[in-house]
């Protein structure tokens, strides 16, 4: 069939290791279009350290995920690593005594004594029904692939309020922009600020090649922000191309993070129905910019990249 859209999946053996291909293909005027997801699970590492985060956010990841109830959201565009993040996660407070069940479109990745559930729609199998489901099955901690509609995120919540720790993802443009996102979904502002605990909204920026990587002359950009963060002397680097990253300059993505801890004071503001700038100047986040900068600075990634994924007001 080459005349309608199609999605599928193509599971290889490439030298000893499993790897799985997602195949989407729509038709167009000059002939199909065909992208294709590559998910090896033998280079997945959910490792806290390898995200990105600061020594500050990994503190509140930490604090946000080993709490006995409460809602973790973690927010972003399609391809940002959110699955990734949530992984992570689930490995970090596994343990044989909890009993940890997820319900996702598509399975990414398999985890060692987690429960995993594929949400089926062609058979009534959506996130509101397998989360019904799962709540019967007498979860301690319930991650939901994605919240896409009130009665996803109505179901979840009540999960969070009734004893359970529940983690997802909502498609936003920042960590602030969750609290507005769950109101206009028809969610009521004291069931979103009686259940949320955090926050977490992230980008993934390219890492400059380790092999090529060299000081350059800073850009006016990176003058403007050094300055902008009183600091006199500021060191730029770039790659300069190589075998290893077929000459781009960059090598693996790194993620630049917003992170919000939903405190007894935004609690309070959120039954307001406030907007997502308020949210964040009362939460006073660390922007995607200002995290990235801190990046920029280490020579991990360059400035073009973190401006290419930040938005400032």
């Amino acid at each position: 069939e080459r005349f309608i859209p199609q999605d599928g999946h193509i599971k290889l053996s490439v030298e000893g290791r499993s790897i799985d291909l997602r195949v989407s293909c729509c038709p167009t005027v000059f002939g199909e279009s065909v992208v294709m997801r590559i998910l090896d699970k033998g280079s997945l590492v959910l490792d806290v350290e390898q995200l990105g985060m600061s020594e500050v956010d990994q503190k509140k990841f930490d604090d946000v995920i080993h709490r006995p109830h409460g809602i973790f959201l973690v927010t972003g565009p399609t391809g940002s690593g959110k699955t990734t993040t949530l992984y992570t996660a689930l490995t970090r407070i596994f343990t044989p005594k909890l009993k940890i069940i997820t319900v996702e479109d598509p399975v990414e990745y398999q985890l060692q004594g987690i429960c995993q559930i594929q949400v089926n729609p062609k058979r009534g199998l959506n996130f509101a029904e397998g989360l019904r489901s799962i709540v019967r099955q007498d979860p301690d901690v319930i991650m939901v692939g994605e919240i896409r509609d009130k009665e996803t995120a109505e179901i979840a919540i009540r999960a969070a309020l009734t004893g359970h720790l529940v983690f997802s993802t909502l498609h936003t443009n920042s960590a602030a922009g969750a609290i507005p996102r769950l109101t206009d979904m028809g969610v009521d502002p004291f069931l979103v600020s009686s259940s949320v605990n955090g926050i977490l909204a992230q980008r993934l920026v390219r890492k400059i090649c380790k092999q090529c990587r060299q000081e350059h002359e800073p850009t006016s950009e990176e003058k403007v922000l050094a300055k902008w963060q009183h600091i006199d002397d500021v060191k730029s680097y770039r790659g300069a191309g190589c075998e290893k990253c077929g000459g781009t300059g960059y090598r693996g993505r790194v993620g630049v993070f917003e992170f919000i801890v939903v405190t007894d004071e935004i609690r309070q503001i959120i039954l307001e129905k406030p907007s997502a700038s308020r949210i964040a100047k009362s939460a006073k986040v660390t922007t995607f910019r200002e995290d990235g900068w801190e990046k920029v600075k280490k020579g991990i990634s360059t400035i073009e990249e973190v401006l290419r994924v930040s938005e400032e007001d």
